[in-house]
C-alpha cells in the first residue's frame, strides 16, 4: 500500500512519468495521483513506487 505524497509510476496503461499519490477509494483498490497539474486514478495493482 501507499501512502500520501509517495511518488509512483504506472506499469500499465498511460506512462506519464513520476507521478504523487494524493488519496485512496475504493477500499484502496484505487489510487488517486497528481502529475504535471492532472489529478487521475489508477488501479493499485497498477502502480509501483518511485
Amino acid at each position: 500500500m501507499f501512502e500520501l505524497d509517495d511518488q509512483v509510476v504506472a506499469t500499465k496503461g498511460v506512462d506519464l512519468g513520476v507521478m504523487v499519490v494524493t488519496g485512496f477509494s475504493g477500499g484502496g483498490f484505487y489510487t488517486h495521483v497528481k502529475v504535471d497539474g492532472m489529478a487521475l486514478t489508477y488501479p493499485t495493482k497498477d502502480l509501483k513506487k518511485q
